[in-house]
């Protein structure tokens, strides 16, 4: 048997006990007694005395009891269990629905989707709950969503709410779904409160092995004041796991997430199959903004529970935002048979390039050869428009415009020229390159632009030199460590390759550790608004392992430390043949942090947007082609479109209202999802006892069951009505106590006459 109190905070009311006999205190205060007339004849006699005294005592016991009485009914008592349990029949209860929103709910092999059986499995059971009982709703995704703001009552609100629930996407999360639900219910009134998880079985949405979860969740039970039952059941059915048979498509891969026009854009996944044939051929489709071309459809051949790399490649003749779909034919489980990515296409990328020795003689310049390789003086239509400035020239407003900033061999920088290059990457989301040589000043460096919270966190320490031919050293680029996608194409001996160039000169550098820099004011978007700072990563090195790439992303720009030079100075790298794809590549991949177009669950939405832009002149969709919520940020230089709520997976649409401002145009964001989710093995029978023993599950497959477990045992009683009852009688007795007491011409006697 449980005792326990659901407003325990309430027994601080006990201290009034203490006003009743200060009164009784004060009472008894000495007087002096004068006498007069014939008063002796009419003292009171010792029986009298003695009866008068025990009513005075009497009373006060029952003005402490009538406190006591009030202060435990409004701290509201309850026992679990006893005597007390079979006085009542029925208790108001709370009860949160978990509804699984994962994409496995959308199984499409019956003639339900489990996701829609859910959903009238709970108007089902709304019909038994009483008036008094309250209802939440939780879409378990891959954060919980609390579809009622507030537990209700309001039961037609809650059947409204169930109905615009929108369909399965994504993954799930039960455990951090049953952790918001006892959350919620922390803060309810009623005795009797229940969890109820409607899925449809799916093993990798428990997460069973993921036990630090549902320690979590045991913590925050132990801590409720009332016990809360847990309960589970398969809303799907039992479905034979050998004759499920699945396709899915995996994540697409973009070899660049910035082009210009008419850049072949390379565009990789992987296709997967389970089901009972010991094989399959299936089709593969391509499509640009909801549009199949057909030429590229592909053919894939796939075994049993294997899987089948595809690839594809595109040129982009207009401007723009474009949708990249790679689909399959529809099968039973919709969710992964379609993966998008967006990509952002332009018509010529503007590239700033600083010259840290700048020569009358322009074969002599730092930046000769890089603004030769990316601006070819025969192309006509450039991929990237090239600046070439010295360093005096670099100032905020001529970054405005700008996508990529190169340092080629700068020897400093003034504090004001290192605060904008830093907002430059921050703010607008620019990308900067690095290239160090002989007349680097390294405390120059280390104080403007190298400290933790400057452009790259490194220390740079000495230079180096290849000790060269005759020592039989040649130090050359290693080639397994261009991991990088970007880089990927570099990799391997070739003797004109970018691994085939020789290296005579680098600076030593050592990564520093990193702090998520404060939120700048100007900025004006919340800490969370931005992704956090990721720490420096060597993407390519020497072959005596020496950093030569160290490219790190800064809140929302791109910057990359090269440790030798961009001419030939240092190296031969010019002259080889990658030098001219190898800048590109770089440029396209400091450029694709302006604005990240392609994020995952729960990851905001930033995107820059004209100066002076409101939110009135958008219109911003969800997945579902819904209206969802989205703010505009003004800043210094400009505004930025901003989306925190990105619980969907799928397609968001931002599209002006008018076409008169050529400045506002419509953009694509694609928010992707675990493909885990298309594991449809269930919950093995020991991982269901473990949730059962270990964590108080009770599974059970049918509503009568369910009824008959949760209102057949009605153990926990609450009895302040009855405390209540008890005071309301007290107070009548205090009544007819005091007045006898008046009546009755009670004084306080001498002491002397006791």
């Amino acid at each position: 048997m449980t005792f326990d109190f659901l407003n325990p905070m309430m027994l601080l009311g006990l201290l009034g006990l203490s006003l009743p006999i200060l009164v009784h205190l004060l009472s008894r205060k000495k007087y002096d007694v004068v006498q007069w007339g014939a008063m002796q004849f009419l003292e009171l006699g010792r029986r009298t005395r003695r009866r008068i005294r025990m009513e005075g005592w009497l009373l006060l016991a029952i003005r402490m009891l009538l406190i006591a009485l009030i202060t435990f009914a409004l701290a509201r008592p309850w026992i679990s269990g006893g005597f007390l349990s079979q006085f009542i029949s029925t208790q108001s209860r709370d009860v949160v629905f978990v509804i699984d929103g994962s994409y496995s709910m959308g199984w499409e092999g019956d003639t339900t989707t489990p996701h829609a059986d859910a959903i009238q499995w709970v108007h089902r059971f709304l019909e038994e709950l009483n008036p008094g009982d309250t209802i939440s709703i939780i879409d378990a995704r891959h954060q919980p969503r609390v579809v009622t703001d507030n537990p209700t009552s309001n039961f037609s609100l809650v059947r409204e709410k169930l109905n615009q629930l929108p369909p399965p996407a994504g993954e799930s999360n039960l455990a951090n779904a049953v952790s918001k639900a006892v959350q919620i219910l922390g803060k309810t009134s009623n005795l009797e409160r229940e969890i109820i998880v409607l899925t449809d079985d799916q093993a990798f949405g428990w997460t069973p092995q993921d036990t630090l979860l549902w320690d979590q969740v045991n913590d925050l039970m132990q801590q409720s004041a009332v016990p809360i039952d847990l309960w589970a059941t398969n809303v799907a059915g039992e479905k034979n796991e050998g004759l499920q048979s699945n396709l899915r498509v995996d994540q697409l891969t973009l070899s660049r997430e910035v082009c210009v026009k008419n850049l072949p854009v390379k565009i990789s996944t992987t296709i997967r199959y389970d089901g009972p044939e010991p094989n399959l051929i299936c089709p593969v489709y391509f499509e640009i903004d909801g549009q199949r071309i057909k030429e590229k459809t592909q053919s894939v051949k796939i075994e049993n529970h294997g899987e089948a790399a595809v690839e594809f490649q595109h040129r982009f003749d207009q401007e723009g935002t474009h949708v990249i779909s790679v689909v399959l034919d529809p099968d039973d489980l919709p969710g992964d048979d379609r993966s998008d990515a967006a990509l952002q296409v332009t018509s010529a990328l503007p590239v700033l390039l600083v010259d840290g020795t700048p020569s009358f003689d322009p074969t002599r310049s730092e930046v000769f050869f890089a603004n030769l390789a990316l601006t070819a003086p025969t192309n006509r239509t450039p991929w990237i428009q090239t600046t070439v400035i010295e360093k005096d020239q670099l100032t905020a407003d001529l970054l405005k415009n700008q996508a990529v900033v190169i340092l080629a061999n700068v020897d400093s920088l003034t504090e004001v020229q290192a605060g904008a290059l830093i907002d430059f990457v921050n703010l607008q989301g620019g990308g900067v390159m690095i290239a160090l040589g002989d007349q680097v000043n390294p405390q120059e460096y280390q104080k403007v632009l190298f400290q933790p919270q400057g452009l790259i966190p490194v220390e740079l320490k000495a230079q180096e030199a290849s000790q060269g031919l005759e020592f039989g050293n040649v130090t050359q680029i290693d080639s397994d460590s261009l991991q990088s996608p970007w880089l990927n194409r570099f990799r391997g001996e070739y003797a004109n390759g970018l691994t085939a160039a020789r290296f005579n000169r680098w600076w030593d550098i050592m990564l520093l550790e990193t702090e998520a820099p404060p939120a700048d004011e100007k900025d004006g978007a919340a800490e969370s608004d931005v992704p956090a700072p990721i720490a420096p990563q060597e993407i390519a090195k020497l072959t005596n392992q020496k950093p030569l790439l160290v490219m790190m992303n800064h809140q929302r720009g791109r910057v990359l430390l090269m440790t030798s030079s961009l001419d030939a100075d240092w190296n031969n790298l010019p002259s080889k043949p990658d030098y001219v794809p190898f800048l590109h590549e770089a440029v396209f991949e400091l450029s694709s942090g302006r604005v990240f177009r392609n994020l995952q669950l729960d990851e905001p939405i930033v995107v820059p947007v004209p100066a002076g832009t409101t939110i009135e002149q958008f219109t911003f969709l969800d997945p579902n082609e819904k209206p969802a919520v989205g703010t505009i940020d003004p800043a210094v230089n400009g505004a930025t479109f901003q989306c925190t709520n990105t619980s969907l997976p799928g397609i968001y649409q931002l599209n002006p209202k008018s076409d008169k401002n050529p400045e506002l145009r419509p953009d694509r964001f694609v928010v992707n999802f675990d493909r885990s989710e298309s594991n449809l093995t269930p919950l093995s029978e020991a991982e269901q006892k473990s949730l059962t023993e270990t964590y108080h599950f009770t599974f059970f497959k049918t509503l009568d069951e369910l009824k008959q477990g949760m209102f057949s045992d009605v153990s926990e009683t609450e009895f302040w009505r009855f405390l209540l009852l008890i005071f309301l009688l007290l107070m009548v007795g205090e009544l007819f106590l005091t007045r006898r007491l008046v009546q009755g011409g009670h004084v306080s006697l001498p002491e002397e006459n006791k």
